[in-house]
């Protein structure tokens, strides 16, 4: 398979981040899937949703959410080499998708904030001006990855009319154990605030397959 592309003959591999989240709210969208997977699995995503949401399945949204996810998976799989990839399910069709990708980093640093790459989530943008940025962090333990964890928000304008909200999560895990980062965005800071809570119930489910035996 050449770089870029979308669809993979590699269909076997092991869940990398689990999770015992409610099936109603989250869905697993798979990163490696072959063209007839992904159109059956986009099909049955998509009927399943506008039927929760009460609303038409038109050939617009159909080919929107079509793209999307296309071109969510090339991203997330090949550039950013997510593990697992999730998608909230209550954020109505009409709207972009909120998915949620979950990335294991190793770090033996003594504290999260040491770790490689994590100062992105916590440092401004440098090409955008810091008072167009709005950023919080939180401590956020886990009852599977532990207590060394943080959630960090950031609002920053994506260009000059859309304003795009990132949340992530990290978690700073023993020595010998991958770190964990959860992370998501939006371009509707309005679709993030309203699914906060579900995205910290969400996190919190989240472990390392091998850990949990």
């Amino acid at each position: 398979m050449s770089e870029g592309t979308l669809w993979s003959t590699d269909l076997g591999a092991p869940l990398h981040i689990d999770t015992d989240a409610n099936p109603d709210l989250w869905g697993y969208l798979h990163l490696q899937i072959d063209k007839k997977n992904f159109k059956e699995w986009l099909g049955l995503h998509l009927t399943g949703l506008a039927a929760v949401h009460d609303i038409e399945l038109t050939r617009k949204l159909r080919r929107f959410h079509k793209s999307f996810y296309e071109q969510t998976i090339v991203t997330l799989r090949d550039k950013l080499q997510a593990d697992e990839a999730f998608i909230y399910h209550p954020v109505p069709l009409t709207y972009m998708p909120l998915v949620m990708h979950a990335t294991r980093i190793h770090c033996e640093a003594r504290d999260a904030s040491s770790c490689e790459g994590i100062t992105a989530a916590t440092v401004p943008h440098p090409e955008i001006p810091e008072w167009q940025q709005r950023t919080g962090s939180i401590p956020f333990p886990s009852p599977h990855l532990g207590a060394d964890g943080v959630r960090v928000t950031r609002s920053y304008p994506a260009d000059s009319t859309i304003m795009m909200t990132s949340v992530t999560y990290h978690w700073h895990t023993p020595p010998g154990l991958p770190d964990v980062l959860l992370r998501g965005h939006h371009d509707d800071p309005e679709v993030i605030a309203a699914a906060l809570e579900a995205l910290d119930d969400f996190a919190r489910t989240l472990r390392l397959p091998d850990a949990a035996h």
